[in-house]
């Protein structure tokens, strides 16, 4: 029976409590009959719409998952969404909610040139405080290798916890690549005594849209196209409402943040 989506009830209830979950406790609040942050807290990521209902996102941000939320805005009403498939080698992940966004148009990865320049926007956690929507800007370093798997590219745009998830746009407003991992700096320091900057990484588009073939998604590809260049602005403008803060409330014992973007 196909989801039905939530009820108008069910995303004001899950607006409260995102915003309960998003803020800390102030200091002396009283344990009963108080706002208070829930247990376990939760995890946060960034996910975009591919298809009428269907958004992709980091696998690794909702692994553990109890119950998935999903909203436009870090203090907007969020919708309750389900996990309908995921592929946990290519850390990539397709949820179902009821949203109203236009979908990502996606780039074959073989249009993509090495240097191009990219944005990515989404919600990163800068310590403890998710943020609102944020794009930051950078270029495709190149492509690499993991685990013996030519799968993803290095991009220097800045992202943080939170971003897992975030849409990499190329200049014409396409999607080339999505936000998973980034190299542990402070650990990369200690082993070589060179702090790294901006080393980030996302898998490409092409292996996005195998996945979606797999799970049987109609989404939109064109190749990229060099002559049409958007500014920052634009490209924000015209992909905020496709992409989501991803809320994970987590089953009782397990880790409570993301391991890496």
């Amino acid at each position: 029976m196909p989801w039905a989506g939530p009820s108008p009830w069910r995303r004001l209830a899950a607006g409260l409590l995102a915003f309960f979950i998003l803020l800390p406790v102030p200091a002396g609040a009283q344990q009963s009959g108080e706002a208070r942050t829930l247990e376990p807290l939760p995890r946060v990521g960034t996910a975009f719409v591919v298809a009428p209902n269907r958004l992709v996102t980091a696998y690794h941000a909702l692994e553990t998952h109890e119950q998935l939320y999903v909203s436009t805005e870090r203090d907007g009403l969020f919708t309750v969404a389900r996990l309908v498939a995921y592929d946990e080698a290519l850390d990539i992940a397709l949820i179902e909610a009821a949203v109203e966004a236009a979908p990502v148009v996606f780039a074959p990865w073989e249009s993509v040139p090495i240097g191009l320049d990219v944005t990515v926007v989404g919600f990163p956690k800068i310590g403890q405080v998710v943020t609102g929507k944020r794009i930051t800007e950078g270029i495709i370093n190149g492509e690499q290798r993991f685990n013996g798997r030519n799968d993803w590219f290095q991009l220097s745009a800045e992202v943080h916890r939170g971003n897992s998830g975030s849409p990499v746009l190329a200049p014409d407003g396409t999607v080339v690549g999505i936000i998973s991992h980034k190299l542990d700096a402070r650990r990369a320091s200690e082993m070589t005594r060179d702090f790294p900057q901006n080393v980030n990484f996302a898998m490409k588009s092409s292996r996005i849209t195998d996945f979606l073939d797999a799970q049987g998604v109609d989404y939109q590809i064109a190749l990229f196209d060099d002559a049409r260049v958007f500014r920052p602005y634009e490209l924000y403008r015209d992909v905020t409402d496709a992409v989501h803060l991803l809320v994970v409330t987590q089953r009782t014992g397990e880790a409570t943040d993301i391991p890496s973007p």
